[in-house]
């Protein structure tokens, strides 16, 4: 018997937002489950190896996400910038923020893998990159050129990645890259959704936000949580401790509930739920983990159509999009989530004012259950385990 012995890669997260870390996230829960930790050297973000002006750079970008994914005028700024980008064009702003990580890493690591373009363009005259590109939709500014493999969750997605210039064979198709609990149980919990979408029991709904908590995206959650419970529903808000919508989700229960509950992700339910829980958390971590230990319930969800998309394209549960799209993803994401057949989208405040009487109208005429079962599948779902297959047949080399 040959054995194997690692090429460790580094994972090198940018930490700005919640979509890119999350499928750096994710590959890095399946190599531990599987025992493959060796594979990894280390994990790590721009903001520990940078300093100095180049500290201060992700500094302000990160200040510009969150300004930018919020309403009025950042959010045009935020958009006008962000139509201009090339990565690979580069320009004195990359070079900057690449000094500190370019000079960490190009003497150490083998090989680097990152899920964010402008990682791919700092790093591929000094390390191997993988670059993992986990959502459907690919945004121009997505396809930059150098990485040795790009991990890809659809023939779509694919497709313009090659038709950017990248050779067929350094493009692999993943599948979609869900959490791995919630993989794990996709089946069950899609034929219990479905008897529930097709039965009389009162519907459970999951409202969303994105890192950012945009006051629009806020609003409507909210409005539309509330709408789900006084039409004799169940309503579980996952926001983050502290943040906009754990405030204004409180807030409006109040007015007319008693029997809501607020809960840090960490804590031990109830095992007589009421109808409506705040589920809080810090960090990531905490979000998975309190969504994995609700997910079976939930019959539809109510976000915007960043990563949680893979969720209504590939495990059947119906998707309610906040709008409005704040990103390229965001919009492209849209567009493949509409014509799938898998949402419906609250626009404005007066559409989630009245999401109850929606939901009653989609569900008593089988759109619900149609929408679920048209995102069942879609594409394959076990996209973080095809990836640690590959990362383990291609970053391994025979004992001598």
């Amino acid at each position: 018997m040959i054995e194997k012995i690692p090429s460790p890669i580094s994972l090198i997260y940018t930490n700005i937002g919640r979509g890119h870390p999350f499928y750096l996230d994710g590959i890095a829960e399946v190599l531990r489950r599987r025992g493959q930790l060796g594979l990894v050297r280390r994990q790590t973000d721009v903001f520990e190896l940078s300093h100095g002006f180049s500290l201060l750079a992700w500094k302000a970008l990160r200040t510009l996400y969150r300004v930018g994914t919020s309403d009025g005028l950042g959010r045009k700024f935020y958009n006008r910038i962000r139509s201009g980008v090339d990565y690979d064009r580069g320009g004195l702003a990359q070079k900057i923020m690449g000094r500190g990580i370019r000079r960490t890493l190009g003497d150490t690591a083998r090989a680097v893998l990152v899920a964010h373009p402008i990682l791919v363009a700092i790093l591929k005259d000094c390390c191997r990159v993988i670059y993992q590109h986990g959502e459907s939709a690919v945004p121009r500014e997505s396809i930059v050129s150098g990485a040795e493999f790009v991990l890809v969750p659809t023939e779509r997605a694919a497709s313009s990645f090659i038709g950017g210039g990248y050779a067929p064979g350094s493009v692999i198709v993943t599948g979609l890259c869900i959490e791995p609990a919630l993989v794990r149980n996709a089946e069950e919990c899609f034929e219990r959704r479905l008897s529930r979408l097709n039965g009389q029991q009162p519907l459970t709904g999951a409202f969303f936000s994105s890192g950012a908590e945009p006051a629009s995206h806020v609003e409507k959650l909210a409005a539309a949580a509330w709408q789900a419970v006084a039409s004799g529903g169940r309503a579980l808000v996952f926001a983050r401790s502290g943040g906009d919508l754990a405030r204004r989700a409180a807030a409006t229960f109040k007015r007319t509930l008693t029997d809501f509950v607020t809960a840090d992700a960490s804590q031990r339910m109830p095992a007589d739920l009421p109808a409506a829980i705040i589920v809080t958390f810090r960090s990531r971590r905490e979000a998975n983990a309190a969504t994995a230990a609700f997910f079976a319930q939930f019959d539809y969800f109510v976000a915007p159509s960043h990563e949680r998309s893979n969720w209504a394209l590939g495990l059947g549960l119906p998707m309610f999009i906040t709008g409005p799209s704040y990103s390229p993803f965001s919009i492209l994401n849209r567009e493949i989530l509409i014509k799938a057949g898998v949402t419906r989208e609250i626009e404005s405040p007066e559409t989630a004012s009245r999401f109850g009487a929606l939901l009653k109208d989609l569900r008593q005429h089988g759109a619900l259950s149609d929408m679920s079962h048209a995102g069942w599948k879609v594409y394959d779902i076990d996209g973080f385990e095809k990836i640690a297959d590959f990362l383990a047949n291609h970053f391994c080399r025979n004992a001598l």
